[in-house]
């Protein structure tokens, strides 16, 4: 029998007991999330105030405050009999009062808000340029980040999310955070484990779930303009195409990574493949970056292997549930 179990700790206190858990991650945002709802005569604290008026003497009085406050870290790990998967680390941005309290948490991305960068550098790689950034954060750059070189850097006294904006919009990377982590790269990092599913067996609803509509096949088109004012262009690997898509990206990255941004970009763009939403119950285990390979059962032509772009979720008195979005996977 399976019988729903979390592990969720705020600050120092450990195994609390939420009424329910809502949370999300994508590989398209620097910043996960979650809800966690709370009754709200728990886990309230008393404050000890000194009041004075002019005809007694100073006394003690009692005042009910909410344990929790914005910025206290928090960890979730949900699951079945104690074994408990972890599915959200981050900070409080909000409480907010209420019957039941909503204690609303973003990832490792909310260290970066208060984070002021200025730095000018003539070389950096992006590895280098992550290091800097996160001094004191606590959040760990992953070892699988490219050393992907960047010319002529500047940063005037901008926030942190700022720097990683301008990563993804300007040069045109993958950006995201597993967890503490954060990954910056010109394809989508791998993540080891794989998760096996099949419908009809491990699945609770597959109805959003379709093939994409493609109408033509677009190639790609990387453009970058150097101190001279001389434009490059970098083609994706597409062969056949009855049109062209540009893109600027920043001058000065090697044209080999170029090429590794046109393809990914590329097989975005043209992809015929099946996608969109499966919901599971809370196993088998699904993190966004994760391959999954599908068995269609009944629906055959839906088999394959997909791409996890995010992944969000519900746990509480209905259940537990998470719902995983498909899509293409890149070859890498």
């Amino acid at each position: 029998m399976l019988i729903l179990t979390s592990d969720i700790s705020i600050k120092d206190t450990k195994n609390i007991k939420a009424s329910k858990v809502t949370w999300k991650s994508e590989v398209g945002s620097f910043i996960d999330s979650c809800t966690i709802e709370l009754p709200r005569i728990s886990y309230l604290k008393t404050d000890k105030l000194e009041t004075q008026d002019l005809n007694r003497e100073r006394e003690s009085s009692e005042r009910k405050g909410y344990a929790f406050k914005e910025g206290d870290k928090v960890s979730v790990s949900l699951g079945y009999n104690n074994d408990n998967k972890p599915r959200f680390e981050g900070f409080i941005k909000r409480v907010k009062m209420g019957i039941p309290v909503k204690i609303e948490c973003e990832g490792y991305g909310y260290k970066l808000y208060d984070v002021i960068f200025d730095k000018s550098y003539s070389s950096v790689t992006v590895k280098k340029l992550l290091d800097d950034l996160v001094v004191g954060t606590g959040i760990l750059v992953s070892k699988k980040v490219p050393e992907i070189p960047l010319k002529n850097v500047r940063f005037k006294n901008v926030s942190g999310i700022k720097v990683l904006e301008w990563l993804k919009d300007e040069c045109k990377l993958a950006v995201y955070f597993n967890m503490n982590e954060i990954y910056v790269g010109t394809v989508f990092g791998k993540v080891q484990d794989r998760v096996k599913v099949k419908i009809g067996w491990n699945t609770v609803k597959d109805d959003e779930f379709n093939q994409k509509s493609v109408d033509k096949s677009t190639q790609i088109v990387i453009k970058e303009k150097d101190d001279k004012g001389v434009v490059n262009k970098t083609k994706s690997d597409q062969q056949k195409s009855s049109a062209q898509k540009s893109l600027k990206v920043k001058a000065g990255i090697p044209a080999e990574f170029l090429k590794q941004i046109a393809n990914r970009l590329q097989t975005k763009e043209n992809y015929k493949g099946y996608e969109g939403n499966i919901t599971l119950f809370l196993e088998p285990y699904a993190v966004k970056g994760m391959v999954l390979e599908l068995d269609g059962g009944m629906y055959p032509d839906k088999s394959g292997q997909y791409f996890i772009e995010s992944v969000s979720g519900e746990f509480g008195a209905s259940g537990g549930r998470q719902t995983v979005t498909l899509g293409f996977l890149m070859q890498t």
